[in-house]
C-alpha cells in the first residue's frame, strides 16, 4: 500500500498540550524502513525547541517563529547592550522575556552537542542524575526527564513528565512555548498519485504551516525516480498545571480516602492526623511499595517492622495476615505514596497486630524476630562453620545476593503463586550456591559410573550422615527438599509436588498466605542454624 497523502500533510501530530511527556527539545533526523517495494529511502525529521515564557510576557512570544526559536546551539556572551546569558531566552536583540529549560552547547572544535537540563528545574524539583535520566528519589525514584541520544550517541531528545513540568512553570508563573519543524522525504520509484494540485501543497490553519511537493529526483537519487516531501512549522503552547504541590507547596485537591470502619466509613488522607485508631491493608501492598527504588522494609520483632516507599511508618502483622498501621502514621505522608497505600486498603478485621499494638499503646516492644532479618546472618554462619571444618567456603558468591535478600520476605507469598516465588528466592539464596564439589570432597566417594553428581541437597545430606546417624541426616535436610519442591513447582505448571513441599518446609496450607511465607522462612532459617551446628 502507497504511502497515504495524509503523512506527508502531517494530518497525524498530535498537540504537545495534553501528552504524558513534554519535549523540551528534539533534534533527530531518522531513516524509517520502507514499508513496501519501490521506496528506495523514507526519512523523517523532527525539530522541536522551546522556552520558558514569564506570562507577563506571552504576547512578546506569540511573535516568535522557527527562525528565532529553533534548534540551533546557545550561547552566551557580549552583546552590545551588555552580556547575554545562555540560559535566558530574549525577544528581538535585548528583551528578556523567558528561560531556556534546555542549553544546548557547541564545542566546536569537537564538533560535539552537550545538552544541559536547566539547573533551576533541577534543583527546584530535587532531581538527581544518573546516566541520561533524572530522578526525583522523594517520590519513589520516579523518573522525571530524560535523555534519548542516536546511534553516533549525540542527543536527540530530551523529555520530562508533563506532571512535574506544570508544577514548575505554576511555581515560576511560565508557560511553556513550543516552536517546531517537521519535515519527510521519500525517493520512490514510481510517482504517487495525490491530489496536490501541480504536485504543490500549501496550507495555513491556526499555528500550522504545511506545505509538500512531488518533483523528479535529484542527486543523490536518480532523474528516474521521485521525491516527495512534506513540512510543517507549529508554535503552540503548554500550560501549567495551576498547582504547585511540590515546588510552591500547594495543598492537593485530589486526596485519598481510606477505610476506618467495618461499614466502610471513609475519610480523607488529610484528616487521618485526627483519628486515632488504626488503618488495615492487604499484604499485597509491600510489593507495591518495594517496586520503588528507596523503598524499605525492615523488621523490629517477629510481626513488627518498617515499610515504606520512601518514608518508613511503623507497621504489623495481625492474625489474618493483614498490614495494620496508625492512621495518623499514613496521614503524614506526601499525597503520591498515600495512594500507593490506599489502593492496597481494606475494612478492618481480625485486630489490630498485638505486637504493634504493645509497642505502640502499652510501651512494651516484643522481644521475638522475624525470620527475614536473620536470613543473611544464617547463611553466614552455615557459610562459616563449614568453611572452619573443611577449610573452603560452601557458598559460591553471587552479585545477586543483596537483591534477592531484599525479595525474600513473607508479603511475597501474598501475591498470586507468591509462596512458590518465595522458595525460589531462598533456593537460589542458598541450594543454587552450594559448592557441591566441596559438600562431597571430605567423603572421599567413588566416581559414579554416569560421572552425574548429586543434587546440592542430597551432597549436603551425605555428607550430614557421615557426621550424625543417616535418619537424623535425612530428617534434617527434609525441609530444604520440600522447599526444592516448591521452587520445581513455580517452573513446571501442575506439579503434584505443592501439598508434599508444604508439608516438608513446615507450611501450614491453611493459614493466611503472608503467615505461610513466615512460616516458610522460619524453617528455612532453623534448618540451616541446625546443620550449621552440626558442621560446628
Amino acid at each position: 500500500m502507497p504511502i497515504q497523502q495524509r503523512y506527508f500533510e502531517f494530518r497525524d501530530v498530535l498537540l504537545l498540550q495534553g501528552q504524558s511527556w513534554i519535549p523540551l527539545r528534539h533534534d533527530a533526523d531518522i531513516a524509517i524502513d520502507a514499508p513496501e517495494q519501490g521506496i528506495v529511502e523514507l526519512r523523517e525529521y523532527t525539530g522541536i525547541a522551546t522556552a520558558a515564557i514569564f506570562d507577563i510576557h506571552k504576547s512578546k512570544a506569540e511573535k516568535v517563529g522557527w527562525s528565532d526559536l529553533g534548534v540551533g546551539a546557545h550561547r552566551g556572551g557580549m552583546e552590545p547592550w551588555g552580556y547575554r546569558a545562555s540560559d535566558l531566552f530574549y525577544y528581538g536583540s535585548d528583551q528578556l522575556i523567558g528561560i531556556n529549560l534546555v542549553i544546548d552547547q557547541y564545542l566546536e572544535d569537537e564538533h560535539l552537542h552537550v545538552w544541559h537540563l536547566h539547573p533551576d528545574l533541577i534543583v527546584a524539583l530535587r532531581l538527581l542524575r544518573e546516566g541520561d535520566c533524572w530522578f526525583r528519589p522523594e517520590e519513589g525514584w520516579a523518573e522525571i526527564a530524560r535523555l534519548k541520544r542516536d546511534a553516533e550517541s549525540r542527543p536527540m531528545l530530551l523529555e520530562i513528565r508533563a506532571e512535574f513540568l506544570g508544577d514548575y512553570l505554576s511555581a515560576r508563573g511560565m508557560a511553556l512555548y513550543c516552536s517546531s519543524y517537521r519535515q519527510r522525504t521519500t525517493t520512490t520509484v514510481n510517482k504517487p498519485v495525490y491530489s496536490w494540485p501541480n504536485d504543490t501543497f500549501a496550507e495555513a490553519v491556526g499555528r500550522d504551516e504545511r506545505e509538500g511537493r512531488v518533483g523528479t529526483g535529484h542527486w543523490p537519487a536518480s532523474n528516474d525516480q521521485y521525491r516527495t516531501m512534506g513540512a510543517m512549522w507549529r508554535t503552540e503552547w503548554v500550560k501549567p498545571s495551576g498547582l504547585s504541590t511540590r515546588i510552591r507547596g500547594d495543598k492537593d485537591p485530589h486526596t485519598t480516602s481510606f477505610v476506618l470502619e467495618n461499614d466502610g466509613t471513609r475519610s480523607p488522607g488529610d484528616d487521618l492526623s485526627r483519628v486515632s485508631t488504626w488503618l488495615y491493608f492487604d499484604p499485597t501492598v509491600v510489593s507495591t511499595l518495594m517496586r520503588h527504588r528507596g523503598a524499605s522494609l525492615h523488621w523490629y520483632s517477629a510481626d513488627t517492622g518498617s515499610l515504606g516507599a520512601s518514608t518508613s511508618v511503623h507497621f504489623g502483622v495481625n492474625r489474618l495476615g493483614l498490614i495494620t498501621v496508625f492512621a495518623k502514621d499514613i496521614g503524614a505522608l506526601d499525597p503520591w505514596e498515600q495512594r500507593l497505600w490506599s489502593a492496597h486498603n481494606v475494612t478492618p478485621e481480625g485486630g489490630v497486630a498485638n505486637e504493634l499494638f504493645a509497642a505502640q499503646m502499652e510501651v512494651t516492644p516484643a522481644s521475638t524476630v522475624a525470620p527475614e532479618s536473620q536470613l543473611a546472618t544464617a547463611l553466614d554462619e552455615i557459610d562459616a562453620t563449614f568453611n572452619s571444618k573443611y577449610g573452603v567456603p560452601l557458598l559460591r558468591d553471587d552479585e545477586a545476593v543483596p537483591r534477592l535478600l531484599r525479595r525474600a520476605h513473607r508479603f511475597q507469598a501474598a501475591e498470586a503463586g507468591g509462596l512458590l516465588e518465595l522458595s525460589k528466592e531462598v533456593t537460589r539464596l542458598f541450594m543454587e550456591r552450594i559448592d557441591v564439589d566441596a559438600v562431597l570432597a571430605p567423603l572421599n566417594l567413588p566416581k559414579p559410573k554416569n560421572a552425574k553428581k548429586p543434587g546440592s541437597n542430597k551432597a549436603l545430606e551425605k555428607l550430614l550422615s557421615s557426621l550424625v546417624p543417616e535418619a537424623d541426616a535425612r530428617t534434617m535436610v527434609a525441609p530444604l527438599f520440600g522447599i526444592y519442591d516448591l521452587r520445581l513447582a513455580d517452573a513446571h505448571l501442575g506439579s503434584s509436588n505443592i501439598a508434599s513441599g508444604k508439608v516438608r518446609a513446615g507450611v501450614d496450607a491453611t493459614t493466611p498466605a503472608a503467615t505461610q511465607g513466615r512460616q516458610l522462612l522460619d524453617t528455612f532459617v532453623a534448618t540451616l542454624r541446625q546443620i550449621a551446628a552440626v558442621f560446628g
